[in-house]
């Protein structure tokens, strides 16, 4: 039967992690500039890949760079892989903390290397500062990646190897385990190097995953809501009154639409320019989804036109929040900010008669109604149902 050879498990454990470090570089520079620390992941992996191959060469070249580059580089590739994990949950990247442990690494390397050579001390001294640097980078996954099961996976499997690693430090201190080199055949230094060539290779390609599932997500999430707002889109809207229609018409409810048009909108983006315009779109828009129900669902309907969807609110309920909305936008709140009034128009009917080019048509009459009255002014339409 073949030896098991550690040296060629290390130097496997080199070549796909530096592949996909590529992959990631390159789809990286396609990433919104919001999806940080990819750049960071990328680098962790190939500096983790370079310095797997000069472990894999130790006997061949020179100890500076078998050793100390090796293990130094191994520090700063798990280093960039913790500081690329608080980046992309935009969290503040411990920099300083990666500094001290390299500073640590260096100091600790050369001296057991050159001044006192020990393989036992630099083993417990890499595995103790690897440990912390998986252990901490899991933890950001585990805490702040909640929502995706591939950062909770790659979490997962960063804590396991902080756990590893931190045993392999351990078992320098019980003489039956204490590993005597880099290829020393014990089992415990098998399954050290094993678990090190899978993890490296598991975590860059989750790494890669995570990143692409945040891409993805935005980009869903994008393709529903207006960019300048942050309000669902009018496609999102049609879906959203779907599926309330739906439900209303299983359980017999009512739909109830708001549609807002800003008074003289057009006049103000004259006046003060279309920058203070947007702005004041945002603001209007900040203000009324803070006024919603949470079963409400607001949208930009067109230009200076909002639509509000409101399930399960009798007429009388639907246009008293309306009322409150122009209320309120009525008061200056913004100094920096043009004052700015709005006209409402309502609909309310039973889930089986509310289509959609039904309310939206009663709330656009209701809607003119109230501006030939003079605007900044709520009108139910005539068609509502009168409980």
């Amino acid at each position: 039967m073949p030896a098991f050879d550690l040296r060629t498990v290390i130097l496997m454990s080199s070549v796909m992690p530096g592949l996909m470090a590529l992959v990631m570089f390159s789809l990286g520079r396609g990433f919104p500039a919001n999806i940080r620390g990819v750049g960071h992941w990328a680098s962790g992996a190939l500096v983790v890949s370079a310095s797997a191959i000069l472990l894999a060469l130790r006997g061949g070249v020179p100890d500076w760079l078998s050793i100390v580059a090796a293990n130094l580089g191994m520090i700063l590739g798990t280093g960039l892989w913790l500081i690329g994990s608080q980046l992309f949950f935009a969290q503040r990247p411990s920099r300083r903390f990666v500094s001290l442990l390299l500073g640590a690494g260096v100091i600790a390397m050369s001296w057991m290397t050159w001044a006192q050579p020990t393989v036992g001390g630099r083993t417990v001294c890499m595995s103790a500062i690897l440990a912390l640097t998986y252990g901490a980078d899991g933890i950001v996954m585990l805490r702040f990646g909640r929502e995706s099961n591939t950062a909770i996976f790659v979490g997962a499997m960063l804590l396991a190897q902080a756990l590893v690693t931190a045993a392999r430090g351990v078992s320098m201190f019980v003489p039956a385990w204490a590993s005597t080199g880099l290829f020393s055949a014990d089992l415990v230094q098998k399954v050290y190097l094993t678990t090190g060539a899978l993890m490296s290779l598991t975590v860059t390609v989750g790494l890669l995953f995570v990143a692409m599932d945040r891409l993805r997500n935005q980009l869903e999430q994008q393709s529903f809501m207006d960019p300048l707002t942050g309000l669902l889109n009018r496609r999102a809207f049609l879906s959203a009154h779907h599926q309330e229609r739906e439900k209303a018409m299983r359980t017999g409810g009512l739909l109830s639409l708001l549609l807002i048009d800003l008074d003289h909108f057009k006049q103000v983006n004259d006046t003060y320019g279309h920058a203070t315009g947007d702005r004041i779109l945002i603001d209007f828009a900040r203000r009324v989804a803070d006024m919603l129900p949470a079963q409400g669902h607001f949208a930009r309907w067109g230009g200076e036109e909002f639509a509000v969807l409101l399930p399960r609110l009798r007429p009388d309920e639907a246009r008293e929040q309306a009322d409150r909305i122009r209320q309120r936008l009525a008061q200056k709140e913004d100094a920096s900010l043009p004052a700015y009034t709005c006209s409402i128009g309502v609909a309310c009917m039973a889930g089986a008669d509310a289509t959609i080019e039904q309310l939206a048509r009663d709330a656009d009459e209701a809607l003119y109604g109230a501006k030939r009255a003079g605007r900044n002014c709520v009108l139910v339409s005539d068609h509502v149902i009168l409980l």
